[in-house]
């Protein structure tokens, strides 16, 4: 039997007739479309928000921590080499711009408060780079480093250390190493600006200075040097731009994507992601046993129909096609309808957790003047918090909504799949069905 006919008898078969009152399979059938549906929209609106989510963070990690690029020295370089590495990094098709950077650590305090430090001693023109400034948010004060004294302190630390714009900070660092002894050295530096990364592992060490004034309190065999590249897309393939990278550097370079130098974070949320997305589709699978419980109850209703087309001349090989395109229809039909449902309420997740935030907060408001009679006047003083899902301390403010088509169509291949193995034991049910006895039965 050709493909035109086996379709036309599959949904034939799924369509059912009109007039029949009985047609408890078209019933059936029309549940387990509308189950393989509902259980695409979780699916598809984890994908968008787990890599929308994935980006955004490392996108705030690596315009404002790892860059896209870190090239190194194999050994200590000199000042000049470093500008010459510079200049020749900035030629590199593709390279948006590269600036040095020395890194230590240290401890800051002020007014009897201290905290752990990461210093990051800049070039000015890393402050200005449109990367930079799109993820980089100035809560207070100017984000410029003009001055040897200037600071500009991560948000979390600022809080820690009680200090504010213009306030001075002590910073306690290594100013060099006798021996096994080391010497240390307290610097004064004053507050330029407060910002905020919009993650707290960052904001809560961050301790920028300029880097033009950088030997005056970080030791050089104490300290590391990096070079930090942008390139115009981080997250394409990077290997033709790293390519060229690595032919402008000298020898005693080592140049390192973001992939590499981020590994541990991004390896971390891969495969989070891979763990929801494994979840969410056992819900298909079993979305797609309802596929063969509708398919069966659809062989014992159209047993006669069977029965006619075997007489017919339709062998069983024949039946059991019609059946196995019935189940696909049906899984086809379900996993486009829950596609399109999970894609538009991924598009609108922000406005859908808005709403959400918005309707608990109101909950949460009538529970507390519902309690307020039963409520002490410690309790009654505590402000009412707002809900939020999605905390900017941890998370993002919002989440990126990224579709990636290929991510999608594999969804689809899958159901398909899956609703091609659901459809197997009926198709072989029906296949096996004795056409005399059937008939005779009748």
């Amino acid at each position: 039997m050709r493909a035109g006919p086996v379709f036309f008898l599959a949904l034939r078969n799924i369509l059912g007739r009109r007039s029949d009152q009985r047609d408890l399979a078209r019933r059936t059938l029309r549940g387990a479309v509308l189950s393989v549906a509902v259980s695409m929209i979780p699916l598809i609106v984890t994908l968008v928000v787990a890599d929308g989510m994935i980006q955004g963070i490392t996108s705030r990690y690596i315009e404002l921590s790892s860059y896209h690029v870190q090239v190194v020295p194999y050994r200590g370089m000199g000042e000049g080499s470093v500008r010459e590495v510079l200049d020749a990094l900035r030629r590199v098709p593709g390279v948006r711009g590269a600036w040095a950077e020395t890194q230590a650590v240290g401890v800051a305090f002020s007014e009897g408060n201290r905290g752990g430090a990461v210093v990051r001693a800049l070039d000015p023109g890393f402050l200005d780079d449109p990367g930079t400034r799109a993820y980089l948010d100035v809560l207070e004060g100017d984000a410029s480093l003009s001055g040897p004294n200037d600071v500009l302190l991560g948000s979390e630390l600022a809080r820690d250390l009680g200090a504010v714009t213009g306030d001075t900070v002590n910073l306690l660092s290594v100013r060099s190493r006798r021996g096994d002894s080391v010497l240390p050295r307290v610097s004064v530096f004053r507050v330029r600006g407060i910002v905020s990364s919009g993650y707290r592992d960052l904001d809560s060490r961050w301790f920028l200075v300029a880097r033009d004034y950088a030997g005056r309190y970080l030791a050089p065999d104490l300290s590391r040097t990096i070079l930090g590249i942008k390139v115009d897309d981080p997250f394409s393939p990077l290997n033709t731009v790293l390519e060229e990278i690595r032919k402008a550097l000298p020898e005693g370079w080592g140049a390192y994507p973001w992939p590499e130098t981020e590994r541990n974070l991004y390896e971390s949320f891969r495969t989070t992601r891979y763990l929801l997305l494994l979840i969410m589709g056992l819900t298909v699978a079993v979305a797609a046993v309802n596929i063969s419980s509708a398919l069966v109850t659809l062989v014992t209703e159209r047993s006669q129909e069977i029965a006619i087309l075997k007489g017919l001349g339709a062998g069983p090989r024949d039946i059991g096609r019609v059946f196995i395109a019935g189940g696909m229809i049906l899984g086809f039909s379900g996993a486009v309808l829950g596609t399109a449902l999970g894609t538009l309420a991924a598009i609108h997740i922000n406005g859908l957790i808005g709403a959400l935030e918005r309707v608990l907060g109101a909950a949460a408001a009538l529970f507390h003047r519902l309690a307020w009679p039963f409520l002490d006047e410690a309790a009654r003083a505590l402000p009412l918090t707002p809900v939020r899902i999605l905390n900017p301390d941890y998370y993002l403010e919002s989440i990126p909504v990224t579709l990636e088509y290929p991510a999608l169509a594999g969804i689809l291949a899958a159901a398909l799949f899956l609703s091609w193995l659901a459809s197997l034991l009926p198709a072989r049910k029906a296949a096996a069905l004795p056409p005399l006895e059937i008939l005779r039965r009748r």
